[in-house]
């Protein structure tokens, strides 16, 4: 911004000091102005095209990590639920083997108290 103010000032100053006639100097100020305008309005629209692209970047950059962010959520949900099943087998199998386990246990404690019984003299006269 600076440069064109510094292109302008040094035009004018060029201007009025050049051996010219009023109305001369007036059309080439008139045309210099001209020129810087459209040279600035040319940056204005260089400036709002980039502000465009940048945009544009970004809004696809959120779309890019909204869905990232949607995938990573449904890859771990999938996960947790794989593992909830896992727990879930693990845990009734582990109820099985207690059982079983108790069951033998008990079918063991009974089968020993049985064959003291039997291998006991029973005493009639007691």
């Amino acid at each position: 911004m600076k440069f064109i103010k510094g292109a302008i000032f040094g035009a004018a100053l060029a201007i009025l000091f050049a051996p010219k006639s009023g109305k001369e100097t007036r059309n080439d100020i008139s045309k210099k102005f001209g020129e810087k305008k459209e040279m600035a309005s040319d940056y204005a629209d260089m400036a709002k095209a980039k502000s465009e692209e940048v945009s544009h970047a970004a809004s696809e950059a959120s779309d890019n990590i909204k869905i990232t962010l949607a995938k990573t959520a449904k890859d771990l949900k999938e996960q947790l639920h794989s593992a909830s099943e896992e727990i879930k087998n693990e845990t009734m199998s582990a109820e099985a083997d207690v059982a079983r386990t108790a069951k033998e246990a008990k079918d063991e404690v009974s089968n020993k108290s049985n064959n003291n019984n039997n291998n006991t003299p029973k005493n009639k006269n007691m």
